[in-house]
């Protein structure tokens, strides 16, 4: 029967591919924050537009 021989380790690898796909994760996560802060913009502008001209008692 023939056996497997010694491999080399891929430690080197995994670590590569863990980094790798923080970082790929990280961008994407940055990229929608970005997007949802731009949304969310908008809103806070239209309420700024509507408390400005609203009268104020005193």
């Amino acid at each position: 029967m023939a056996g497997h021989e010694k491999q080399g380790s891929d430690m080197g690898a995994a670590f590569t591919g863990l980094i790798g796909g923080l970082v790929f994760l990280g961008a994407i996560i940055y990229g929608i924050v970005l997007w949802t802060n731009a949304r969310f913009a908008s809103h806070h502008k239209a309420e700024a537009a509507v408390t400005v001209s609203s009268p104020t008692l005193g």
